[in-house]
């Protein structure tokens, strides 16, 4: 036990030496993204078997970070996430084929993060990670008119539908590299990790017809983010 006691007090006495002239400072940190989400519905849809939802998306991030040391800074963040679904059999349209609706979309994310420099070089690995709720902004809403047949006899209808995924917690990752150019601009990419837990509401309005539906979403997102601090 003592030998442990010593070794960490050893630690910290470095620690304290390397950083002895260092002055905490805040930065502001911009980064965007590029990226593929898995929804996993904790139901399989009735129509075709698939508990699985596709979407592509862009988000956009800015974060305040305190330094408290040259490797280790805390801080807050919020951005905008933007995802397109891309799954069609995830269509509620049964014969109609032809229709096909573009779902798209917005949140607002509010998160605590942490972020840790591996060494205090020019050139350094980077590991990040960010924990709290994500927001949603409004309801996609689509509609489309079109012909049903009955033997001979024609006639036009519409079809309606609003549909929006629910707020919900946000975990996520980040390992990259980072550059810094000059004192205090460094240039950040990596890929990262992000989880959210949300809830696929959707209301259809088939002519004379009504449903609705709710499918609990966990949404696994991965992709790439470039950014740049100040």
């Amino acid at each position: 036990m003592k030998k442990l006691l010593l070794l960490f007090f050893s630690c910290l006495f470095l620690q304290a030496a390397t950083a002895q002239d260092f002055r905490p400072y805040f930065s502001n940190n911009f980064n965007f993204g590029a990226s593929y989400t898995n929804g996993q519905a904790e139901s399989q849809v009735a129509a075709y078997g698939d508990r699985q939802i596709d979407y592509v998306g862009l988000q956009f991030n800015y974060i305040g970070l305190f330094h408290l040391t040259p490797k280790v800074a805390i801080g807050a963040g919020t951005g905008v996430r933007h995802v397109i679904e891309v799954d069609a059999d995830w269509d509620y349209w049964g014969d109609d084929d032809d229709i096909d609706f573009l779902r798209n979309y917005i949140s607002i994310p509010l998160y605590a993060h942490a972020s840790f420099r591996f060494i205090d070089k020019r050139v350094s690995p980077f590991l990040s990670a960010s924990l709290g709720y994500n927001f949603r902004v409004g309801s996609h809403e689509s509609s489309h008119t079109s012909t049903r047949f009955s033997g001979t006899a024609s006639s036009f209808y519409a079809v309606e539908e609003r549909s929006h995924l629910s707020s919900g917690i946000l975990a996520g990752a980040q390992a990259g590299v980072s550059i810094r150019v000059g004192s205090r601009f460094d240039i950040m990419t990596g890929p990262y990790f992000e989880y959210r837990k949300s809830t696929l509401n959707s209301a259809i309005q088939d002519g004379t017809s009504f449903s609705s539906s709710q499918r609990d979403l966990n949404l696994y997102e991965v992709g790439v983010k470039v950014g740049f601090a100040f």
